[in-house]
């Protein structure tokens, strides 16, 4: 599979600069390399367009979130450093896709696939992981397969499935300040005004309200796409995601980003937002007192 390729950016340009300089003290030395190597292969891709921009400062915000849950879950250097790899290469595919189809659809094609075949399927993990850490290669290969499915497989061993775990959270903490921060236009080609006009359906109220994860093929409308960002809280693993939650105050901005209009879908809102304020306190209570910038 050959990746799509556009103008590349330098790697003296300003905005290598910033992402480089924006790393979190991952010990292993090599790192530094793979983020160079991440921003070549990004470089041949449109970075005016939103939406690839947009997923580049996602893969280094998730690579700050697998830091943050490794130090949380006092991971040894080695395994800190291919959390903060695996959140690298999460989501490589992602920029096929959007050159693709200009879309996050993964029913489209998943995005994981498309990572997983470039990088082991066509050799691109030698790119990044040197001899040494060999081993690890079929962690970094299930990790980044399943980060993304509605459900981890049953039966995985105890070091993928960790791995597993703390991609999956470090994804959503970063998709919670994306849907705080971004342009709603880039994520769901509308405007907040015109998202308020729109109703949930009863599936998405019904579901969330039972603390389960929304099936993306049973939204029916916008703000059940919306409410589904939300509901990513049923799904995280770790306390200390929760406290990130938390001290970051992005669930907020989300939450007050769909103002719906109708009476009785600002009622059902409401009680979808007490629900999620009542749900991240009652799990940061696990925490032990971590803190998120500790």
């Amino acid at each position: 599979m050959q990746f799509q390729k556009g103008a590349p950016m330098t790697p003296d340009s300003t905005v290598f600069s910033q992402y480089l300089s924006s790393l979190p003290p991952v010990s292993e030395p090599d790192f530094l390399e793979n983020a160079k190597t991440f921003l070549t292969f990004a470089s041949g891709f449109d970075l005016v367009d939103p939406k690839i921009e947009l997923k580049l400062r996602h893969t280094f915000h998730v690579v700050d979130a697998c830091f943050y849950l490794a130090r949380a879950l006092k991971l040894s250097d080695e395994e800190t450093y291919i959390a903060c790899l695996i959140g690298l290469l999460h989501d490589l595919g992602r920029f096929e896709q959007l050159t693709r189809f200009h879309s996050f659809d993964d029913s489209l094609i998943p995005h994981a696939k498309l990572s997983v075949e470039f990088l082991f399927l066509d050799g691109h993990i030698q790119d990044y992981l040197a001899p040494k850490y060999e081993a690890w290669s079929p962690v970094i290969e299930a990790a980044i397969e399943y980060h993304g499915v509605f459900q981890v497989p049953d039966g995985l061993p105890e070091n993928v499935l960790l791995f597993t775990r703390l991609i999956r959270d470090a994804d959503k903490l970063d998709n919670f300040r994306v849907k705080a921060t971004d342009s709603m236009e880039a994520m769901l080609d509308v405007t907040e005004a015109d998202l308020s006009r729109e109703s949930l359906s009863d599936y998405a109220y019904e579901t969330f309200m039972k603390k389960e994860p929304l099936i993306n093929s049973l939204r029916e409308t916008r703000p059940d796409m919306w409410l589904s960002y939300v509901a990513y809280l049923f799904d995280l693993n770790f306390p200390a995601s929760f406290v990130w939650i938390l001290e970051s105050g992005y669930m907020e901005k989300i939450l007050r980003r769909y103002a719906p209009i109708d009476p009785d879908d600002k009622k059902r809102w409401q009680k979808i937002s007490g629900l999620t304020r009542s749900y991240i306190q009652e799990n940061c209570g696990l925490s032990e007192n971590l803190s998120a910038r500790s």
